[in-house]
């Protein structure tokens, strides 16, 4: 099942330069827990309850006086909304996130986050349990799913380098110059 039959296309996003008061209220206005960081109607990072807890409150800083450029998590991972859901599960336990943006055509589409996965079905409920009990032994080994290879963005697991490009090979997530070595 691909991410764009579950995905929510309904993504309330804020400007770097916006406080972490705007965002707080919006958060609350909307009833969400993240809001996707644009510039120029590009997404360049997300801001979540979280980071509002961890990087203000806990250091005792101002809401008002805190850009949200200065404490959103950057670069943002990103999915097709192309890409199976096994693998969108398996990008977000490996890299510890709970919501995940869809980016098409270089536009943001939508949205999946952990909650929407628990909602799709108990097949995937199972899925989605036996993923988190093999990370917490280190290791993930998702079945094989063909795919078109879809591209998104995100940490090269070769090299350890940020792509915009990244390709699914033999279950790793490459960037274009551990692809192309590999491919070699």
């Amino acid at each position: 099942m691909p991410v764009r039959e579950i995905m929510s296309t309904e993504v309330i996003g804020i400007d770097p330069d916006d406080t972490a008061e705007v965002a707080a209220k919006r958060m609350k206005h909307y009833d969400v827990g993240n809001l996707v960081v644009m510039r120029n109607k590009k997404a360049i990072g997300i801001v979540t309850e979280e980071d509002l807890v961890r990087k203000l409150v806990s250091k005792n800083l101002l809401p008002e006086k805190v850009k949200i450029g200065d404490i959103m998590t950057s670069p943002l991972i990103t999915v097709s909304p192309k890409m199976s859901l096994t693998l969108a599960m398996k990008i977000m336990l490996k890299n510890n996130i709970r919501r995940l943006p869809i980016i098409e055509d270089k536009k943001l589409v939508g949205i999946i986050t952990n909650k929407d996965l628990l909602s799709v079905s108990p097949e995937l409920n199972r899925i989605l349990i036996d993923l988190i009990e093999i990370n917490r032994d280190l290791e993930i080994k998702v079945p094989e799913e063909k795919s078109e290879n879809p591209v998104f963005q995100g940490k090269c697991d070769r090299c350890g380098a940020f792509s915009e490009n990244l390709r699914e090979v033999e279950g790793m997530l490459l960037c274009e110059g551990c692809y192309e070595e590999m491919m070699a």
